[in-house]
């Protein structure tokens, strides 16, 4: 399963903000669009959207940003795939029809899959995936993924 463009901003964006705990109170989406070259209003979408979901509070008015509504252990990443996905469903048989649907058995095995990919995200938290809380962070240019143990 690929994630949505959508998801993909939302986790970046509590990642970023987890960063920024200690640094601001509140952080502007402005610098999180420039930071990851995001579009400001596909990233204002993500934003209203994880605050509706309570991940984050959103603070209105030229001194306004945004901030983690709690702390990161203990916002659960396969909360946030939920929240943020339209359908978590791997195939769709019915548009258009399948010819198949009668007798394919791939369905529930594709569905069998889905679920233990959710299992799997509902172990971590937020805090699992960040491993820094400073803004030295941004700063340092990979040339390739940091590989973890």
């Amino acid at each position: 399963m690929q994630l949505t463009k959508h998801t993909d901003y939302a986790i970046r964006v509590l990642i970023y903000l987890n960063t920024q705990v200690d640094q601001a109170p509140l952080s502007k989406a402005t610098d999180i669009a420039e930071l990851f070259g995001i579009s400001f209003n596909h990233l204002t979408k993500v934003i209203h959207h994880l605050g509706k979901a309570g991940f984050i509070q959103t603070v209105r008015g030229k001194s306004g940003g945004i901030k983690l509504a709690k702390p990161a252990n203990t916002i659960n990443l396969g909360n946030v795939i939920e929240v943020m996905e339209t359908t978590l469903s791997p195939v769709n048989c019915q548009d258009p029809p399948c010819r198949l649907n009668s007798v394919c058995l791939v369905k529930p095995i594709f569905h069998k899959a889905m679920q233990a990919f959710l299992d799997e995200l509902r172990k971590h938290s937020l805090a699992d995936i960040c491993i820094a809380k400073s803004d030295d962070v941004w700063k340092v240019t990979l040339d390739k993924p940091i590989e973890l143990s």
